[in-house]
């Protein structure tokens, strides 16, 4: 193809093109590698997806670095940094290469889920409460297959830590690891192992409600619940 007759290049702004890839766009040409963002911005930038924080999510299966609270304790609650590029999404050879690699079948999907319990395997929280998502152990970019052996079940919050989470490099790491804990907590590791997930406590279930909540709402959980337990503490005083 001559150099005059090269296709244009694209645009984050053109909604023709797939939120994902625009996303990448915006990230590369209006963010930049190194500075931060808010989720405000995020919404601002794409007020016609009501899924745009998903496809950060996606992002992170083609090797982009986005870090949150979660992962860099210095950040604002909905404040994110744009760390690394990664695969270049907007290629049509690696949107097709990402996609015979990674999209696990139904079958795979509902293996996996009921493999795990319909439970997050990191905090233990259930179906119901929130969505719960697949997650790749090892990342399609860095050549993970789509099969259960390389897959889990992790709620949404769980999701965003994953990548940037590190992980023993095999069994007899994760066994002195094991070693390491004393013996209250060789046991309840124990239990959970013959469990297959971590049980949540109903107070870690609220606390996953109250932080995936609108920061709006938050604000007026946390008055009621502080008047609430205020009249209470006052009320035992009385007595």
């Amino acid at each position: 193809m001559a150099e005059n007759d090269a296709a244009p290049p694209l645009e984050w702004t053109d909604r023709k093109i797939g939120t994902k890839v625009r996303l990448a766009l915006w990230l590369r040409d209006v963010i930049g590698e190194g500075n931060t963002f808010t989720k405000a911005q995020l919404r601002n930038a794409f007020p016609e997806s009501a899924h745009v924080e998903r496809r950060l999510r996606d992002l992170r299966e083609h090797g982009w670095e986005i870090e949150t609270k979660l992962t860099r304790v210095s950040l604002e609650r909905d404040e994110l940094l744009f760390s690394r590029a990664g695969e270049p999404v907007w290629d049509p050879a690696t949107r097709a290469a990402h996609v015979a690699r990674r999209a696990p079948s139904a079958r795979v999907r509902r293996e996996v889920f009921e493999r795990d319990g319909q439970a997050c395997v990191r905090c233990g929280l259930q179906a119901g409460v929130v969505p719960l998502e697949l997650a790749f152990i090892v990342s399609p970019a860095t050549g993970g297959a789509s099969d259960p052996d390389n897959l889990i079940t992790l709620c949404p919050n769980c999701h965003i830590t994953v990548d940037r989470t590190p992980r023993p490099s095999g069994e007899e790491e994760i066994w002195s690891r094991m070693e390491e804990l004393s013996p209250g907590e060789q046991s309840r590791l124990l239990a959970w192992m013959t469990l297959g997930r971590r049980p949540v406590s109903a107070i870690e279930q609220v606390w996953q409600l109250y932080s995936t909540a609108p920061s709006s709402k938050r604000d007026a959980l946390k008055e009621r619940l502080a008047l609430a337990v205020s009249a209470r503490d006052e009320g035992a005083e009385a007595l």
